[in-house]
This record gives C-alpha cells, structure tokens and sequence, in this order.
C-alpha cells in the first residue's frame, strides 16, 4: 500500500511526531531515574517534586495526594481511553482528519484536566506546609527544576 499527496504527508507527520514524543519519554524516564536515583517517589506521591519537599513534610504530602487518589486515577483512566481513541484511529488504512482532531483533542483536554488537578494539590500543599517548609521546598524545587538558585 502506498501513501501519497495529504494522507502520506499526515501519516509522515503523525510518525514522526510519535517518535518525538516516544523518544522524549524514554529520555524522561532514563534520564530522571539516572539523574534523581531512588528520589523519585512515582507520581501518585508527587514523583519528582517528592525530592523537594523537606524530609518532615513528606508525611504531609503523601496524605494530601493520597486524598485526591480516586481523582488522580479516574484522568489517569480517562487519558489512557482518550490515548487509545488515538491509536484507533490511527490504525485505520486513511487517517480520517475529522475523527484524528476530534481525538487528539478529547487526549489534550483529559491531559489538561490532570494537569489542573495537579496543580490544585500543590496549592493545597503549599497552603499546608509551614513558612520554612514552604521555602525549603521552592528553593529545592527552582534549583532542580531550572539548574538555579532564585534570587536572595
């Protein structure tokens, strides 16, 4: 089967794109595992921002993330259906344009959706966490996170 004109140039793409992502992932998880060691906690206990937070303070985290768990896991659901929409519908001989955006689309609001949880438990932390805490957490956090120290 051959591709040409508009399918084969968005197939072409489509792959492409995949293989950044695939690639980017891997990296992300070789190079954080060969970077932060045994400091990655997984991200139901805040992953790479466990290694931020002041060793006294993670009991608290940990509570925090455990109580939003059956969010945390119904996006996490709800991303891996959104994913496979995806792939559905790039398994097809043609690549229907419509349903493909339609998908990618649904994947991008799922995917934000997650972030935006995510986001409501480190502010629900952070109102939690006492001043020093707090501080200790952001200084670490900056540094790992932007290979710098904030301003003093």
């Amino acid at each position: 089967m051959t591709f040409t004109g508009r399918t084969g140039t968005a197939l072409l793409v489509v792959l492409i794109v995949s293989v950044c992502i695939n690639l980017l992932l891997a990296g992300l998880l070789v190079g954080g595992r060969w970077h932060d060691g045994d400091r990655r906690h997984g991200f139901m206990y805040g992953g790479p921002m466990m290694g931020s937070v002041p060793e006294d303070a993670r009991p608290l985290m940990r509570q925090v993330f455990e109580s939003h768990k059956a969010e945390f896991d119904a996006h996490r659901k709800a991303i891996q259906e959104a994913r496979m929409k995806v792939a559905e519908v790039l398994k097809a001989d043609t690549i229907d344009q419509a349903r493909l955006d339609q998908a990618m689309g649904e994947l991008m609001r799922e995917r934000q959706a997650m972030q935006q949880l995510g986001h409501q438990v480190m502010i629900e932390l952070a109102q939690k966490l006492p001043p020093d805490a707090r501080r200790e957490m952001a200084e670490r956090w900056s540094e790992d996170r932007f290979n710098r120290r904030p301003p003093e």
